[in-house]
């Protein structure tokens, strides 16, 4: 099976200009695929560089090195490393989403108004767009009564919950996952893996991060640990249990 996201010896750094130019590693000889309709978790420490995976992928950083290969439908074969600004903006709108633990709204747009917009982006009807930005909102138990206030009001489960229901409501061909259930209670879990699974009938590939180990043995294929600059993979696909080291 041809690969959706292939990652090839990932690396990103960081200067410190502050401190004498000093150079701190975010992650380093990463590589690992995902395949068409599969879900693979990361694991590892605080600090190990998950984040930095994601948000290299997603292009929030620029890697430092290395290659991460994406079959888009756009673009065809792209490397998301080389790619141009307005090449990844074309691929955040239609095909890869992100849903971080924290919310970046606009401070005058409301809860609605920012599930609705994901969906104008893509060049949904307008009523179309409020309907099932509407029937995201419920399905998180989001209270109607905030969806016309201003998300920088809510309890940071709220903001979750919002963040979740702007990036699914969008069906994206992958979508990266930072921590999706934190400070969500149980009944919101399950209201999160619910539709994570229903995405994941759909067609969504999804590639997330988790310390929450439980939840995410419960939904992914196969899962990753990071650590020291090596990410070895457990393979669950068909009942296998194989670690193996894939990358250096």
């Amino acid at each position: 099976m041809k690969e959706l996201l292939l990652v090839n010896q990932l690396e990103k750094s960081f200067t410190l200009h502050h401190a004498k130019e000093k150079i701190i590693s975010g992650c380093k000889g990463v590589s690992f695929v995902v395949y068409p309709k599969e879900f693979v978790g990361i694991t590892g420490k605080s600090g190990a560089g998950k984040s930095t995976i994601l948000k290299s992928i997603y292009r929030t950083y620029v890697p430092s090195g290395g290659q991460i290969m994406y079959d888009s439908t756009q673009f065809g074969p792209i490397d998301l490393v080389q790619a141009t600004e307005r090449e990844i903006l074309a691929l955040r709108k239609q095909e890869i989403g992100y849903v971080s633990q924290f919310l970046n709204a606009m401070p005058r747009i409301t809860a609605l108004e920012f599930v609705v917009e994901a969906l104008l982006e893509m060049g949904v009807a307008v009523h179309q767009a409020e309907r099932e930005a509407k029937e995201m909102l419920q399905h998180f138990k989001l209270p109607e009564s905030l969806w016309d206030s201003f998300p920088r009001t809510f309890s940071g489960g709220e903001k979750l919950r919002l963040n979740l229901a702007q990036a699914m409501v969008k069906k994206p061909r992958i979508l990266l996952l930072d921590e999706p259930t934190a400070s969500l209670d149980q009944q919101s879990k399950e209201a999160v893996k619910e539709v994570l699974i229903q995405l994941k009938h759909e067609g969504t590939s999804m590639l997330g991060i988790f310390h929450d180990l439980d939840f995410m043995t419960s939904v992914v294929d196969r899962q990753y640990q990071l650590s020291a600059g090596l990410i070895e993979m457990t393979d669950k696909l068909e009942g296998n249990q194989i670690t193996h080291q894939v990358g250096s």
